[in-house]
């Protein structure tokens, strides 16, 4: 009788222990993305929404996305409804343009977990909200140190004029930001070098954003960096018909038209990378271990695989030799911390900010 029960025993316990499993594999965090913006732009939300696909595909987490486009009036409605129905563990969202209506939402909700990428907080205040931010300075300083040794290059689609170019979507502090690390990297190349700088109006208006870069390209103008989403994408079309250069944003652009427009894919030399979508995996898999750094926020730059420049069979086919030896010189530098690159953000002396803008102004 004894040998029966302990038998049952020991096939009750295997049981639970299967069950307990399979529990444990339910139990992973799901997360849902709210695209404050378009997908498609070869670009920002693109890195980001990379990053959601591969935290379904390789760590096996229940994912959704939701795209509400631009119209800021439902913005708060998507967040409310998503916090009340309580579905997702995480919900994720770009907090460079929405974070007071997710930090509003956060403070009514305080059991439903948010995190904002591209996005400083109050630390503390908000103990269910965790932000991320990239060091987009760093990665542009590289972009400008290339785009620099470029102009004075004897490439193809150089002229003797020593002059770049940076478009932005619109005036915003990051892409500030992304202005002064490029016009630095410039400036370490050159004191004299001359930047040009347009801002398009616009984050999606392909169309005026190739109407900006053939500007700039008519005065003289060789390689541009353009901080523009999807508009910028126009201006990647301007370079490819006027035999010019460009610097991609975000996504490594020039794999993104590999095999399918080999001109554009060409002309994007390299690409300053946020990586939007690594920081997300690595926040999902910090979820999954209970050590996400919640009510705070971290700044990831090159050291930390939160920003750089792409390297990839264009950068290597299209770029000199001697050039990219250069800037891995200056990335190494970077990494050293020998490197001190202006920002645009948090206590940043926004006098001293413009005199850098006006220092390069043609």
């Amino acid at each position: 009788m004894k040998k029966r029960a302990t038998a049952l025993m020991v096939m009750v316990c295997a049981a639970l222990a299967v069950c307990t499993g399979v529990h444990a594999e339910e139990e992973k965090p799901s997360f849902v993305f709210v695209c404050t913006g378009q997908l498609g732009d070869k670009s920002f939300n693109d890195s980001a929404n990379e990053g959601v696909m591969k935290i379904a595909e390789e760590l096996g987490c229940e994912t959704k996305v939701i795209e509400v486009g631009r119209d800021q009036t439902k913005w708060e409605p998507t967040f409310m409804d998503l916090a009340e129905e309580g579905r997702y563990d995480v919900i994720i969202s770009n907090g460079s343009s929405s974070a007071e209506v997710i930090e509003m939402v956060a403070e009514e909700f305080p059991d439903q977990k948010f995190v904002m990428f591209d996005s400083t907080m109050d630390e503390d205040k908000y103990p269910n909200l965790y932000a991320i931010s990239y060091k987009q300075n760093e990665g542009s300083y590289l972009a400008g140190v290339l785009a620099a040794l470029v102009t004075e290059s004897d490439m193809e689609n150089a002229n003797e004029e020593k002059k770049i170019g940076f478009v932005g979507g619109s005036e915003h502090p990051i892409i500030t930001d992304f202005l002064v690390g490029y016009i630095a990297g410039a400036k370490s190349v050159d004191e004299d070098i001359k930047v040009y700088v347009s801002y398009i109006g616009s984050w999606d208006d392909t169309a005026k954003g190739k109407e900006t870069a053939i500007a700039q390209y008519n005065q003289g103008v060789d390689i541009i960096f353009p901080a523009a989403e999807q508009a910028g994408l126009g201006c990647v079309e301007a370079a490819a018909e006027m035999n010019k250069y460009i610097i991609g944003v975000d996504s490594d652009q020039a794999m993104l038209f590999k095999g399918t427009d080999e001109a554009r894919a060409n002309v994007i030399l390299t690409s300053v990378l946020k990586q939007v979508g690594d920081s997300l995996v690595r926040m999902a898999k910090m979820e999954m271990e209970g050590t996400v750094p919640w009510g705070r926020y971290e700044e990831l730059g090159i050291k930390e695989n939160g920003a750089g420049i792409a390297v990839n069979e264009y950068y290597e086919a299209n770029v000199p030799e001697e050039i990219r030896k250069t800037v891995e010189e200056k990335k190494e530098e970077v990494t050293a911390g020998g490197v001190e690159i202006p920002t645009a953000l948090g206590d940043a002396d926004q006098d001293e900010v413009q005199a850098l803008i006006d220092s390069v102004a043609p």
